[in-house]
């Protein structure tokens, strides 16, 4: 999109002809009672309402304080110092700690004076001693000279009015014959005291500015259409922005005291510090003031090419994001002008979401570009023919990202898809009607093919050993600057982040699915928890997942802890609701989850892959691949190892092809068959001789019996059923073990010297006993023989051969694999 500046009529300022009519109109269309109880029309003052998140401000979190900091700030500056002082943890610093200040805040009273003559009390704040300034001064002076007696009995006279500050629209009180309250008076005594030439104190009252709360801010020192002009767009500004920031309004009033109107475009250059808030702030103000002159000006927004898209109200489609200003567009990179006017119709009036604007405007774009290719046919609607749509559709087929990467082939039918939208939606409303009826899409021709995802993303799965490396530092999960951190306890945060990080770890379900799960997310189906979850990509709602105890207590834990929280009403129905009233969405949104994710893996040591680089040392794992999808792979992908059948894996998975499930099984038969190479070549025999073979004849002649692979004829073709010798391999001329069956045959071993033991213990014959010590003998030398050759091996070599030994353990033990606790829910028989 681009952000080109305003239109001309609303870049100049109003003559002076019009800059009275403009006044007049920016009166009556600003509400008069805008935000009750808010503004103060008579000193042009804003006064955020605390109990209103639309302002970002609130009080510091310090129990007993009452001072106004912005919303990003969790205390102020004194008890911000005090807490860094004492070391105190946040919570128990603002549970405990009661501010002790050496001297009052700005405009703060504490109470009347003390004094007291006839039954009336003097009305004037105390300063010291419970006393005004005045009565203060005046009680020292006699004190001094033994006249204090004589004081109270007949000068002492109470005060039976409160004077205002001599500074214009300041709320506070004259604290002392100078007639300034205690902000000023400090501010007039510093000056007084940097000055050879002190000025009185009503002279130097006039220009001063008003002392403003976090919440607050004042347009009373702007010139006066200028001060309407402001009001006007911030009272729009209001309509548009999750939140004020009166503390940014603040700062660029300071800077525009000079300037005449909003519309001047040079008004940014007045910014002595153009920090970005302060620069958004500024354009947001005069993209009101801009569009509300426009409007006073005639000119209305379908005659625009460049059009304010705040002005319009659209909105982002994700409500769990924040809402963020689009921004000017400028549709003039749209060259056709009949084109243009459909885009601008259909923007004005269908009020899309920001998102589709967006894609529907790039796709515009290249229709635009593609047809200005075709000589002058493309500027008359009535000359386009049949051939023109499919030129156009030839371009969104070769479309590319300003990189030159193509685009897939779901995002470039998207596009497609939204421009021949826009030219439907315009012949329906009459603004093409000029538009030859040949210019239309066939939906037999005019397609673009579906791609084949890309095998490789299916293998994005974190391994298994880095996964659990993230769960040994699971307790620093949810630390640091994350979302919640000002509206929860750290505990309650942390397993807050905790337990969305299991649910995602153990179910597999998308980011989506996990944050918008319900409250009541948990049920036992024939004594297995099972979690209610809801397929918003496919809009599958209520589906089932058998989930393990573990994990179901990880909710149910999280659950109790939620119960005791006090959070916004609007997310009560949903297990991790939103935690303030400033979110669109009722629950936590998914980039919470992700950035939590990304803030904690950066922050973990070094995270180590599978396998070591050519110096034998552990590769780094990298935490780029580290983010909430990755673990639905993960979860595929260690049941396709599992040997869980593909059609209970696609249930559970809940896809909807069975080819997307096959794909995990594609990968791990691709990482069998790497293992498989690397460890054919260190096969052994009986004798502990190298007896190498390619990884063809590894699979296709060798069967697995327990402790190895074996090539005797009969059994190969048995499939390992049929052995002569009764598995006695250990005596066998066929015998071939390869590392990966080391832990098998030192369990064997442990078994025989048990069954050795017992017949000992049973007085059995001698050949018994003799025979098991013979194959703990023959098994023992087999394992010495092989450890002897992987020690002569280099580390990154061995390394491999216990990653690939690791694989083919796995594949084997699927063959007979016990399937996991897991009972997909299947839908009833119709009948």
């Amino acid at each position: 999109m681009s952000t080109a500046g305003a239109p001309a009529v609303a870049r100049s300022a109003p003559t002076k002809a019009t800059k009275k009519s403009w006044e007049t109109w920016l009166h009556a269309h600003i509400e008069p009672a805008w935000r009750p109880g808010e503004w103060d029309s008579a000193r042009w003052l804003f006064t955020g309402d605390l109990d209103n998140p639309r302002t970002s401000s609130s009080r510091c979190r310090t129990r007993r304080c009452d001072v106004i900091v912005r919303a990003q700030e969790t205390f102020c500056t004194y008890c911000s110092d005090q807490r860094r002082k004492s070391g105190l943890p946040r919570e128990e610093f603002a549970a405990t700690f009661i501010p002790a200040r050496s001297r009052s805040l700005p405009l703060t009273v504490v109470g009347p004076c003390t004094l007291t003559r006839d039954g009336v009390r003097c009305v004037r704040p105390q300063v010291a001693g419970g006393l005004c300034a005045a009565h203060h001064g005046s009680w020292k002076y006699h004190k001094s000279r033994g006249t204090l007696e004589r004081w109270l009995r007949s000068r002492a006279t109470p005060f039976t009015e409160n004077p205002d500050c001599m500074v214009t629209h300041c709320s506070g009180w004259a604290m002392n014959s100078s007639g300034l309250c205690n902000y000023h008076w400090r501010a007039w005594r510093a000056e007084c005291r940097s000055s050879t030439d002190p000025m009185p104190a009503a002279q130097w009252a006039p220009d001063q500015p008003l002392y403003l709360l976090a919440h607050q801010f004042h347009l009373a020192p702007l010139p006066q259409l200028l001060r309407w002009e402001a009001l006007y767009a911030v009272q729009q500004m209001d309509q548009w922005v999750r939140a004020l920031e009166p503390h940014w309004i603040r700062g660029v009033i300071s800077h525009l005291t000079t300037a005449d109107t909003l519309l001047d475009a040079a008004n940014a250059a007045r910014l002595t510090k153009p920090h970005q808030a302060a620069v958004r702030t500024l354009e947001n103000l005069q993209s009101a003031a801009r569009a509300g002159y426009s409007e006073f000006s005639g000119i209305t927004l379908i005659d625009q090419d460049i059009i304010d898209l705040r002005v319009l109200g659209l909105r982002h489609s994700a409500s769990g994001k924040r809402r963020q200003l689009p921004g000017r567009v400028d549709l003039r990179i749209v060259r056709q002008p009949w084109l243009r006017q459909a885009l601008r119709h259909w923007v004005t009036t269908a009020r899309p979401t920001t998102e589709d604007f967006k894609r529907t405007f790039h796709a515009t774009t290249i229709a635009s570009t593609a047809l200005a290719q075709r000589a002058d046919a493309g500027d008359v609607p009535a000359a386009l023919t049949f051939a023109d749509a499919t030129w156009v559709v030839d371009a969104f087929r070769a479309a590319r990202r300003q990189d030159g990467t193509p685009y897939s082939s779901s995002f470039r039918r998207s596009l497609l898809g939204m421009f021949f939208q826009l030219i439907a939606y315009g012949r329906r409303c009459g603004t093409l009607d000029d538009l030859a009826g040949t210019f239309t899409r066939v939906p037999v021709e005019h397609v673009i093919s579906v791609e084949e995802p890309n095998e490789d993303f299916i293998g994005k799965a974190i391994p298994e050993s880095v996964i659990r490396q993230l769960d040994a530092h699971l307790d620093t999960l949810g630390t640091g600057n994350t979302y919640g951190c000002r509206d929860i306890a750290p505990d309650a945060r942390q397993l807050l982040y905790r337990t969305m990080y299991i649910v995602l770890r153990d179910t597999g379900r998308r980011p989506l699915e996990i944050v918008s799960l319900t409250r009541d997310c948990l049920e036992n189906h024939n004594g297995q928890p099972t979690l209610i979850w809801d397929n918003h990509k496919r809009k599958r709602h209520r589906r089932r997942l058998p989930i393990t105890t573990s994990t179901a207590d990880a909710i149910r834990t999280w659950q109790a802890c939620r119960d005791q929280l006090h959070l916004p009403a609007k997310g009560d129905r949903f297990l991790f609701p939103s935690l303030t009233p400033l979110s669109d969405a009722p629950h936590i949104s998914s980039t919470y989850l992700s950035d939590a994710l990304r803030l904690w893996a950066d922050a973990l040591p070094q995270l180590h892959a599978e396998g070591t680089d050519s110096k034998g040392q552990r590769l780094i794992f990298d935490r780029s691949l580290i983010y909430p999808y990755a673990f639905r792979h993960s979860y595929a992908q260690r049941h396709a190892d599992a040997g869980t059948p593909v059609d209970v894996l696609r249930e559970l998975m809940d896809h909807k092809s069975i080819a997307m499930t096959q794909r995990y099984y594609t990968v791990s038969l691709k990482r069998k068959s790497e293992a498989v190479a690397k460890l054919s070549t260190h096969v052994l025999d009986q004798h502990g001789h190298p007896s190498p073979s390619s990884s063809t004849a590894y699979e296709m002649r060798t069967v697995a019996v327990p402790y190895g692979g074996c090539t005797e004829p009969s059994n190969v073709k048995a499939g390992g059923q049929a052995c002569p010798i009764r598995f006695q391999c250990a005596g066998c001329g066929f015998y071939r073990p390869d590392p990966s069956y080391l832990p098998a045959i030192e369990h064997h071993i442990n078994e025989l010297r048990a069954d050795r033991e017992t017949a000992l213990a049973m007085g059995a014959a001698e050949f018994v006993t003799t025979a098991l010590t013979a194959q703990i003998t023959a098994y023992q030398r087999v394992i010495d023989r092989m450890n002897t050759h992987l020690a002569s091996l280099p580390a990154s070599e061995r390394a491999q051969i216990e990653e690939a030994s690791t694989v083919l353990r796995k594949a084997r033990a699927s063959h007979n694999h016990t399937l996991l606790p897991l009972t997909p829910a299947r839908p009833k028989d119709p009948r």
